[in-house]
């Protein structure tokens, strides 16, 4: 009796712990979900229920931390971060999260030092390739174009087909006065994303610093037919009859 009884028991138990973990799967699914969808207070919600049953789960925390971040909420964020790191010290992902607070904080030598570190314990392209578009990101806002340019190149070799690596690798060689180099970027930008207004845009400024007005209004014209605001604008300052 006594065995059946024990038995008894730890089927409950184990069954009891199978739906926990369906439940937590579930709130993470759906607040994944709720990310894509920019829902993303009802994000927070299904992710501190996923954390309500399991405080360290790091699906979680991962997608809780986004969250917070895309709404600017760094308070919350960076409670977040502190208990996802204290859990896993050597976790790049959170590392890399703290990074992005840092920089939104404008704290781009630290958002550096994260950047760095993340890359060293990284073991994932893909998630290499996003660390290198934002330590770059910190490195063209610190004025570091050169810098910024040589992680944008390492970032291609890993992701040889992301438009959005070329954007910012156009963006830094703009800020160079290597127009022709930034020109060819977006021309390889629009060529991977050609619905992209801001490609069309940045390739425009570019056309417009070599004085070739006809290339740049006609970019100007596509970006604004794809709704950039300033490129409407540039329209009206640069290419109208006065």
């Amino acid at each position: 009796m006594k065995k059946v009884f024990l038995s008894i028991t730890m089927t409950l138990v184990l069954s009891l712990s199978l739906q926990a973990q369906s439940n937590i799967q579930g709130y993470i699914d759906s607040g994944n979900q709720n990310l894509k969808d920019r829902n993303y207070k009802d994000a927070v919600t299904d992710f501190n229920k996923a954390l309500k049953e399991q405080p360290t789960d790091t699906a979680a925390l991962s997608g809780i931390i986004k969250a917070y971040l895309l709404t600017d909420d760094l308070k919350e964020a960076q409670k977040q971060i502190d208990i996802a790191i204290k859990a896993y010290p050597n976790d790049a992902e959170f590392i890399f999260r703290r990074g992005i607070l840092n920089n939104k904080k404008s704290q781009f030598d630290k958002a550096s030092e994260d950047f760095n570190q993340a890359l060293s314990l990284s073991t994932s392209n893909s998630q290499k390739v996003q660390i290198y578009l934002n330590l770059g990101a910190t490195q063209l806002l610190q004025g570091s174009f050169n810098l910024a340019l040589e992680n944008y190149k390492v970032a291609l070799e890993l992701s040889p087909r992301n438009a959005n690596i070329y954007n910012y690798k156009g963006y830094a060689n703009y800020k160079l006065s290597l127009y022709a180099d930034a020109i060819n970027d977006y021309n390889n930008a629009i060529d991977l994303d050609p619905n992209n207004a801001a490609s069309y845009y940045n390739r425009g400024m570019a056309y417009l610093k070599t004085l070739d007005k006809l290339k740049s209004c006609a970019d100007f014209h596509k970006s604004c037919q794809l709704g950039n605001i300033n490129a409407c604008k540039m329209i009206m300052s640069e290419c109208t009859n006065r």
